[in-house]
């Protein structure tokens, strides 16, 4: 027998609030879109960092190959569609590229750099030529190629432009959050959260693909681990802010986590060593640490937000606890660790709550 659909009421005063919700958000979006020529991305754009058009500092690494930038010179050369790129326009009128700056390097590699293509599937007669190789007139048409551009107003509230950074970026990778946090958001705790997700302890810990690296994946973890340890309760309230929606949680902690370590410099001292402190028993209690298996490559998310905040919670009621691993693993299995601690509705605050709560109680029994 099929379920009878619940039917969903919209009162008059919720219908209110959206559309006031709606009108607040579309006056923080502030965007032009322009339309330049090759010739112009290339021409300001002879270095990564110094020159007009720049790739700022969260941009992920450079990870086109020579393939890669040559079929992208072979669309532009043949007239496929090209996605739009995405600047922020600095207070110093300065473009910093969001979304684009492998496409910026392709053109740049080929133009000024001798780059020569290879293995292009639409038109294999170019392989092996570079830009001065091809006919005036068709160095010319190359240069005079548009690609639209998305510029991001200077005045664009902070919270509104990491939003759509990350939405941008789903239209080509899937969004790099930690990479848009860091450009977003800079400060002491931002910085932080990097030394300690490239020290080696951290490192060892979280086998990771090289994709996820480049992700900045483990930034991400050390990120979601600070947020939920440091509002866990605040003023007798568990993660205030939080609707099911890490994201903006996130980023909001970051943007508070960082004044506040501006105020109070010795901050970062106490969340270092609370950080080391974790890891130091996570190694010793657990016998897998943070993976699932022994041969895992990756760490899902909610496993080590459960196992980091747990331990950590459990160490502020008693900084001197120590586990036997096989007794943990023991309660684990007890407890139905690996069942309860999965992806699905991972982001429901009362799962978030009850498999860090789950942890905490592991350890402390």
């Amino acid at each position: 027998m099929a379920r009878k659909k619940k039917t969903i009421t919209i009162s008059d005063e919720q219908k209110e609030m959206a559309e006031n919700a709606v009108s607040s958000v579309a006056r923080q979006v502030k965007f032009s879109v322009a339309e330049y020529p090759v010739s112009m991305y290339v021409g300001r754009f002879s270095s990564d960092t110094d020159d007009r058009y720049f790739v700022p500092a969260y941009q992920r690494n450079l990870s086109w190959n020579p393939e890669q930038q040559s079929q992208f010179i072979e669309s532009l050369l043949v007239g496929l569609p090209i996605p739009f790129m995405f600047f922020y326009q600095g207070t110093d009128g300065r473009m910093e590229i969001v979304d684009g700056s492998q496409r910026m390097r392709a053109m740049r590699a080929f133009l000024k750099e001798g780059l020569r293509l290879k293995k292009l599937v639409l038109v294999p007669e170019l392989n092996d030529f570079s830009f001065s190789d091809l006919p005036e007139d068709r160095q010319n048409k190359l240069e005079d190629v548009t690609i639209r551009t998305i510029i991001l107003d200077t005045d664009t509230d902070p919270a509104t432009r990491a939003e759509m950074f990350a939405r941008i970026n789903r239209m080509g990778k899937t969004a790099n959050e930690a990479e848009i946090r860091r450009g977003s958001v800079p400060g002491p705790v931002t910085n932080l959260i990097t030394e300690l997700s490239e020290s080696a302890a951290f490192v060892s810990m979280t086998p990771l693909s090289d994709n996820a690296v480049r992700q900045r994946e483990r930034e991400e973890l050390v990120t979601r681990f600070f947020a939920y340890v440091n509002r866990n309760d605040v003023e007798g309230e568990r993660f205030p802010g939080y609707r099911d929606r890490p994201k903006q949680f996130l980023y909001d902690y970051l943007k508070s986590a960082n004044e506040e370590a501006l105020e109070n410099p010795d901050i970062i001292n106490e969340m270092r060593s609370e950080f080391e402190h974790m890891l130091a028993l996570v190694n010793s209690a657990f016998v897998l640490g943070f993976k699932k298996t022994p041969t895992a490559k990756t760490i899902p998310r909610v496993r080590f937000e459960a196992i980091s905040v747990g331990s950590a919670l459990a160490l502020r009621d008693n900084p001197n606890l120590t586990a036997l691993p096989d007794l943990i693993a023991e309660r684990m299995g007890r407890d139905g660790f690996d069942v309860k601690v999965v992806s699905d509705g991972a982001n429901v605050r009362s799962r978030l709550e009850g498999r860090i709560d789950l942890v905490k109680s592991i350890l402390e029994e």
